[in-house]
């Protein structure tokens, strides 16, 4: 009698799943909302960054008073620099990561 093992998402070593076809549903749910909560956490930090870098980098003497022309113009600056950075990190990320998935595809002779 063999056992199988079963990992805590109920896949077993041989890829059949232990869970009800509803529970995997549930499971598979519960993922993308986990998910998506780091994706809404990571994307609430960036802002949070830029906003800081910016202040500190713009606003010299905080007052009560409408910002003046040259700290609004600086800020807009700020974040179209910041946002840029982002797209550049955001980008070589993708082509790394692409360039990582096709040679473990060619790697695994998946050609």
């Amino acid at each position: 009698m063999n056992a199988e093992t079963y990992d805590a998402f109920g896949q077993s070593s041989s890829g059949t799943s232990s869970l009800h076809p509803s529970d995997a549903i549930k499971m598979q749910d519960l993922v993308s909302a986990i998910e998506t909560s780091i994706q809404i956490e990571s994307q609430m930090n960036i802002i949070k960054s830029m906003n800081q870098k910016c202040f500190e980098r713009c606003i010299y003497k905080p007052s009560s008073s409408s910002l003046g022309n040259g700290e609004r113009q600086c800020i807009a600056k700020c974040m179209d620099r910041f946002q840029d950075g982002l797209k550049v990190v955001n980008q070589t990320i993708m082509q790394r990561s692409k360039a990582e998935a096709e040679s473990m595809h060619h790697s695994a002779g998946l050609q």
